[in-house]
């Protein structure tokens, strides 16, 4: 099943949308209110800003999650494509930040991959039972500062 990032599976990115209209609005409004120099460089920043931001915004909505009876696959937002045989997962899991975030991650500690996946992904709670289902499953809680990096290597070693 692949699971991706949509509008409707996290909201927020809705806000990227409005972020992207109203930054050339502001610009436009300052050519009119403080003068065409300011409003011009403000209107280029806002374009560039744009520009920034759509890039984020496309590259993750471009990424996946996929599990099958072979393996876990990930279409990173950056382009690389990771899999994760089942057999190879070292430790996999849900955690838990101080702050009340919380995603899954995967760890191959053989060639030393891990993936960590926010829980604005599609259908999470199938894709949180498949990972359970299928991998040497924990359930973590990360206290203020401490990565998942950091519990994972004092866990392991």
């Amino acid at each position: 099943m692949r699971h991706r990032m949509t509008l409707t599976s996290n909201p927020r990115l809705i806000l990227f949308i409005l972020l992207l209209a109203g930054l050339p609005a502001a610009g436009v409004l300052l050519i009119i209110f403080a003068g065409v120099l300011i409003g011009v460089i403000a209107l280029a920043a806002a374009a560039y800003l744009d520009y920034t931001v759509l890039r984020f915004f496309k590259n993750h909505l471009k990424s996946w999650v996929e599990t099958n009876e072979q393996a876990l696959s990930c279409q990173m937002p950056d382009g690389d494509l990771l899999s994760f045989p089942w057999g190879s997962i070292t430790i996999a899991g849900y955690a838990t930040q101080e702050r009340g975030h919380s995603f899954l991650f995967v760890y191959d500690e053989q060639a030393d991959k891990l993936v960590i996946i926010p829980k604005e992904y599609s259908d999470f709670d199938a894709l949180h039972e498949a990972i359970r289902a299928r991998t040497p499953y924990r359930e973590l809680s990360l206290s203020r500062g401490e990565t998942i990096q950091e519990r994972l290597k004092a866990d392991i070693l």
